[in-house]
């Protein structure tokens, strides 16, 4: 059932992974340490299939597949998927290969990053010119829940503020050129 909720490789999440994968979870009455195992063979056949490949474009789609069930799992377990989750210590492979290991941990950071700053990114397209204090709420709550820093949050916010005021600047401009040029028009008709 997880793999089918997650998108394939290329596709971005859509929001409701996350909430749909909780009410599985509690219609079948399944506890935590059973699910995050479900969890963590998906992560292993993923990874697996990962390294089996010898395609560079499949690797690309199997590693954005592992990111993606990466964050979706760490926000279904919360808190408890420090433990329940212990994406670090399985996928290291042996002690020789550090490189690998340090790899998979900002394997771990980047997909927790990434998929929320999608996320958050596909939230803040529902923003418009005219922002209310329920909106900014409600982009705070998908913050949180999305686990996506403040600095990056606000760096977002900040980039989708400034395009909505070129776009109303570009817009009152082409006003004041119609208005100018209509003006100028019916001068010279004078």
């Amino acid at each position: 059932f997880v793999s089918s909720v997650l998108p394939p490789g290329a596709e971005d999440l859509k929001g409701n992974e996350v909430e749909t994968i909780i009410k599985f979870k509690a219609a079948l009455g399944i506890d935590d340490p059973d699910a995050a195992n479900v969890h963590m063979e998906i992560g292993r056949r993923i990874f697996r299939e990962r390294l089996e490949t010898g395609d560079r474009e499949a690797d690309m789609e199997q590693r954005k597949a592992f990111q993606k069930l990466i964050y979706v799992s760490n926000l279904v377990f919360g808190e408890a998927s420090t433990f329940l989750l212990p994406w670090k210590r399985l996928f290291r492979v042996t002690d020789s290969q550090v490189l690998d290991d340090i790899h998979l941990y900002l394997l771990v950071d980047i997909a927790i990053r990434e998929n929320a700053k999608r996320l958050y990114a596909f939230k803040l397209q529902s923003v418009g010119r005219n922002i209310d204090a329920k909106q900014l709420i409600d982009l705070r709550k998908a913050q949180r829940l999305y686990r996506l820093s403040d600095e990056i949050a606000a760096e977002m916010f900040r980039e989708h503020t400034r395009k909505l005021i070129e776009e109303n600047i570009s817009t009152a401009l082409e006003i004041l050129k119609s208005r100018t040029k209509a003006l100028y028009e019916s001068c010279s008709l004078i």
